[in-house]
């Protein structure tokens, strides 16, 4: 009877954790964690009969003995061990997802399309103005700088994460693993439709400069190498069409308006300057990091990414007056930021040493010729890449869980018994 009860207790946990695992910004008693990324994932993937690839074992010892080291200068337990569980947190829920039985993974699917309409229906309400506002002090318990409205300046709704940002690239991989699910025919009448849709929705709705970006590396995604150029060229037609149209509003999106900066006022004849100082600390922290675990073959350790990229934009040779994110908020100073992408991360911790266990324990997983090959499930191979080793959020889940479903939607002879 006990056991019993302990059966029907975990089936319950697991039914709670399947939409939050797809909504990572959502954090229980917010005040008592300062990271906007809670590990639902991590939680989700703690299973009495897990088993690992060899592979991902020697990541995963590796990953341990850096944290370590740490430890041996002297640095308080927690901070080795948070960037510890974010790199856990974004990686192990992977091979979890590829091994669940057919049952859960079609509840995951189901409750995966639940999750992404309520997000959807959510923006347009924040969009409007008509979210109650009696439940946003409730809201804000447990996301972050959740507003009921857009943010302003320029930026647009969040729906459940904590800003544009992250709304934008959590909705792109939706929209392209809900294509996938449901086998809607990108050059179809019905698939142009929905990628307009997701177009006008990103630009106009959330309106985030890393929603530009997402839409470039999807509509890439779906062209032919050989074709490539074509896709380019409307893209960049469309692209010119959408800024002449926001140009004529009082309010121009902050992705428009990047995009008009960057295009009429010329800033592409010398663009690193500018995509320096408008993307915050990204393009700086991702360009340092990997140029610091480069020459550091160990990195600085696991949890040592403070000191590391002081260290790292340091050695660059810009000047963080340069940059307006430094300028603004810690006075022509560089502060320690930990890189948004996770390859630039492991560089800057753990070394290119790291980045080869890394690449051998999910190689065949991310190079696989079959899921690039197949156009529905390309876009979300892509976007993993691109996140991987440009532009993403350190411990975010996402990307790793969909390239799961994907490789899972893909490959279902993959299905092994129920892991619980």
């Amino acid at each position: 009877m006990f056991k019993q009860y302990l059966e029907d207790l975990l089936a319950w946990v697991l039914k709670v954790l399947r939409p939050l695992i797809y909504l990572p910004n959502v954090t229980p008693l917010k005040e008592l964690f300062s990271s906007e990324i809670f590990p639902w994932a991590f939680v989700y993937s703690l299973r009495r009969k897990l088993t690992l690839p060899i592979g991902y074992v020697i990541f995963l010892v590796y990953m341990l003995v850096s944290a370590a080291f740490i430890l041996n200068q002297g640095v308080r337990l927690l901070v080795p061990a948070r960037a510890l569980f974010a790199l856990l947190n974004a990686t192990l829920v992977f091979f979890v997802i590829i091994k669940v039985d057919d049952h859960e993974f079609g509840s995951l699917k189901k409750v995966f399309t639940w999750v992404f309409g309520i997000n959807v229906v959510v923006s347009l309400v924040q969009y409007f103005g008509m979210f109650p506002s009696f439940l946003t002090p409730i809201m804000r318990m447990f996301i972050d700088r959740f507003t009921d409205e857009p943010h302003g300046s320029g930026r647009g709704v969040a729906a459940l994460f904590a800003e544009p940002s992250y709304a934008s690239l959590s909705i792109h991989y939706y929209f392209a693993y809900f294509m996938f699910q449901y086998k809607v025919n990108q050059r179809s009448l019905l698939g142009y439709g929905a990628i307009l849709a997701m177009i006008v929705f990103d630009l106009f709705i959330i309106r985030s400069i890393t929603g530009l970006v997402m839409i470039f590396v999807y509509f890439i995604s779906l062209q032919r190498w050989k074709y490539i150029w074509r896709g380019a060229i409307l893209l960049l037609v469309l692209s010119l069409v959408v800024i002449y149209l926001a140009n004529q509003a009082t309010e121009k999106p902050r992705a428009i308006e990047f995009m008009y900066d960057f295009i009429y006022n010329q800033e592409y004849q010398d663009p690193m300057p500018f995509l320096l100082n408008e993307s915050g600390f990204r393009v700086i922290s991702v360009w340092a990091a990997y140029a610091y675990g480069l020459v550091n073959p160990l990195g600085s350790g696991i949890g040592g990414w403070g000191t590391a990229s002081l260290e790292a934009m340091d050695q660059i040779g810009v000047p963080a007056t340069e940059i307006g994110f430094f300028a603004s908020y810690s006075g022509g100073e560089f502060d320690g930021v930990r890189p948004t992408s996770f390859v630039a991360d492991l560089f800057l911790e753990m070394g290119w040493v790291g980045f080869v266990l890394f690449i051998l324990a999910f190689a065949k997983y991310m190079f696989s010729k079959s899921l690039f090959n197949d156009v529905s499930s390309r876009p979300v191979l892509i976007m993993f890449f691109f996140n991987l080793f440009v532009m993403g959020t350190i411990g975010d889940p996402l990307p790793f869980i969909f390239l799961a479903l994907a490789y899972r939607e893909h490959f279902p002879t993959t299905a092994k018994p129920n892991l619980s």
